[in-house]
């Protein structure tokens, strides 16, 4: 949320609902696009543009056009998957379970821009590239189960926990697959 533009008050409630200009994130689809390219131009990856490949991705949203996967050739490297919305916006899974959402809300009263949107993808990619992103599901001994993830840079680190509950475990988690990845490197294209 922008505190600058709005004072110290805060934004009007009616702010929080209102989506006035959706298009000033328009932008980011080229970003991603480009992103998209350099990446696989950079690093050893299998690319794979469709529609389909990740419900919870597009769960809820209008498409505005194929989904795309990176697939590193190592297999210790995290994939990457991004789907374009029509809002227009972008949801990204990196690795098995990370999600994210740009912009995170897109409503008048947070205010996000997207250069500052594109900045925070730049971000996690770059980390996920550099092989600073591990993710984990911990099930602790009372059954409560927690999601978490952890990116990090020379700039600090970003951690992420969240409670899932018993239906979400056991879909993100079948019995035999691992817990946890920490994941490697993307490997650079030769």
């Amino acid at each position: 949320m922008n505190e600058h533009r709005w004072g110290p008050t805060g934004p009007p409630l009616e702010a929080y609902s209102r989506v006035t200009n959706p298009q000033r994130f328009a932008s980011l689809h080229d970003a991603a696009a480009s992103t998209l390219d350099r990446l696989e131009r950079d690093f050893d990856v299998e690319r794979k543009d469709a529609y389909g490949f990740d419900p919870e991705l597009e769960e809820g949203c209008t498409l505005s056009r194929p989904g795309v996967a990176l697939l590193p050739r190592d297999p210790a490297a995290a994939p990457l998957r991004l789907v374009f919305t029509a809002f227009p916006g972008l949801r990204l899974r990196l690795g098995r379970w990370y999600t994210v959402a740009f912009p995170a809300c897109g409503c008048d009263a947070c205010d996000e821009t997207a250069e500052s949107e594109i900045e925070r993808l730049h971000s996690l990619i770059d980390n996920l590239t550099a092989g600073r992103f591990r993710e984990a599901i911990q099930v602790h001994a009372d059954g409560t189960a927690w999601k978490a993830s952890l990116f990090w840079s020379v700039a600090g680190r970003s951690a992420e926990h969240g409670r899932l509950d018993e239906a979400s475990l056991r879909t993100l988690l079948p019995p035999g697959d691992p817990s946890s990845y920490e994941w490697a490197p993307w490997p650079a294209r030769r």
